[in-house]
This record gives structure tokens, sequence and C-alpha cells, in this order.
């Protein structure tokens, strides 16, 4: 596998690219990123905006970052994206989200029971949310709401992953548990 050469140091190879250089890499390489995210099952409008956010990485490199292979390192910038949006749709369950179009017909009222057990699956959801411990509860909200990852929520609170998990663990096991037994 070749070498990316990522280094920081006096002599560089190549710096941080400059807004002229981020245009042509942009004009160069835009095509090709979409088929890279396009091959890889994304719309071709999520496939765009994908290419968008790997050249706003790049506007946002430090410039002390040396970069021996610009292409090589874009692509591999490209995977880093990918790989995000991938974990970012699992923990949303994206797979499993209906659009407002395909869910209700736009003349389609919802029937008045449907509209209170939609609210009584919120507000029992709610309840035993406030049931966990502060700590608990947000730990369980970073990971499932805003796709923190167990390290990463570590890191945030200053605790073990074996603590992370013990809260999720302790946080799913009474959601399922109430969930389950009916309030």
């Amino acid at each position: 596998m070749p070498e990316i050469g990522i280094t920081v140091s006096e002599t560089p190879a190549h710096e941080a690219f400059s807004s002229v250089e981020v245009a042509a890499l942009f004009k160069r390489f835009q095509p090709a990123l979409i088929r890279f995210f396009e091959r890889r099952s994304f719309s071709s409008a999520d496939a765009e905006d994908l290419a968008q956010e790997v050249f706003i990485k790049i506007t946002r490199l430090d410039s002390s970052v040396n970069i021996w292979q610009p292409e090589a390192f874009l692509f591999q910038i490209a995977a880093n994206v990918l790989r995000d949006r991938v974990r970012r749709d699992k923990s949303r369950f994206q797979g499993h989200h209906v659009t407002i179009d395909d869910a209700v017909d736009i003349g389609e009222v919802p029937s008045e029971e449907s509209v209170y057990e939609g609210k009584e699956s919120l507000n029992q959801f709610l309840l035993v949310l406030s049931g966990l411990t502060p700590k608990c509860r947000i730990v369980f909200l970073l990971h499932k709401y805003e796709g923190l990852s167990y390290s990463e929520i570590a890191r945030r609170f200053d605790i073990s992953v074996s603590a992370v998990e013990k809260h999720m663990i302790h946080a799913i096991k009474q959601l399922k548990q109430k969930w389950q037994g009916g309030l």
C-alpha cells in the first residue's frame, strides 16, 4: 500500500492547499469523488454533498500539514467522510426513515387515535428516560441520537469505555423492560 506521507516539518513537500489549489482540485477531482460515493450506494445528490464535504475539510487543514501525495490524501479524506456518514446514518437508523411524501398523503389527516398513540409512545419513552440517572441518560442520548462512539463519550466525560458500556446496557435494559412490561 503506498504511503501517503503526512508529516509536519520545516521543509514541506506540499503545504496545505491555497484557495486556488482547492479550486483546481475541485475541478479535477469532483467528478471522480462523486463516482466514488455513488459506487458506494449513495444517490447523486448525497454523493455531491459528500464530495463537497471533502473539499470543505481540505480548506480547513492547518497550514503546517505537509501533503506528499495530494490525490491520495484527497481520497483518504473521502474514505473518512464516507466512514463518518455510514456510522452516523447507522446510529440514526437512516435506512428506516421514510420521506414525508411517502409516509403521508398531503391531504390525509392522521386519525385522532394514531395521534394519541404517537403521543403516548413518546411520553412513555420520555418517562423511561427521565427515570435514568442524568449521566446514564446523557450517555444514551449522545450515543443513539448524536452518533458519538463509546470512546468519544468516554473522552468527553473522562470515564472509561467500560463505564460508557455499562451506562448503555443499563439504559437499554430499562427501556426494554419498561417498554415490554407495558409501563
